[in-house]
């Protein structure tokens, strides 16, 4: 949208600058027209009857002819104030304009690097999870371990006291049978 806009400002502009150079004629041929009507009626009188009309008409002409001229530079000076302000605010726009462009830059930026961040956290959050039922399993075998431990440990007691028994039986036995009781 801002491209027809900036061409039809840019053939304006053009226009404006064309027309500004040759200004200086457009004013001199005004001036050599007003003279030569000027000249033109001094030179070649007229009854009375008929100068009266014409140099009624003459007068309001030249009274149009200047509030024409007047009105024409009134606009060409509002022309000129609005094409420095269009300029201005071309100039303006293009900069907030790039100025938009570069926040949105940054904002997805933003974007990006909070989303990676979420879901780095995401993933150290899965990993102490992970840690923390591996030191529950790790726990739990550690427990079954020392009630094994234990376990053993009294079924060995229990082994070694029987074979106690069973070897003191069987030395008293073999004392009694060798006779040395």
């Amino acid at each position: 949208m801002a491209d027809w806009s900036t061409r039809y400002l840019a053939a304006l502009d053009a226009r404006d600058r064309r027309e500004s150079s040759h200004k200086a004629y457009i004013d001199a041929y005004t001036r050599l027209a007003d003279r030569k009507t000027i000249t033109s009626t001094s030179l070649n009188p007229t009854s009375t009857s008929t100068a009266s009309p014409n140099n009624d008409e003459i007068t309001r002409l030249r009274q149009d002819l200047s509030t024409t001229q007047a009105a024409r530079s009134s606009l060409a000076s509002q022309l000129q104030t609005l094409q420095t302000t269009t300029s201005s605010l071309t100039t303006t726009n293009t900069t907030l304009s790039s100025q938009l462009a570069h926040v949105h830059k940054l904002l997805a930026s933003t974007e990006r690097k909070l989303k990676d961040r979420d879901e780095e956290l995401k993933e150290k959050k899965k990993l102490v999870e992970e840690v923390q039922d591996e030191m529950l399993v790790l726990t739990m075998e550690l427990n079954a371990v020392g009630r094994d431990k234990e376990k053993l440990k009294e079924e060995n007691a229990e082994l070694v006291r029987r074979w106690m028994e069973r070897m003191t039986t069987e030395v008293d036995r073999a004392n009694r049978e060798a006779g040395w009781e």
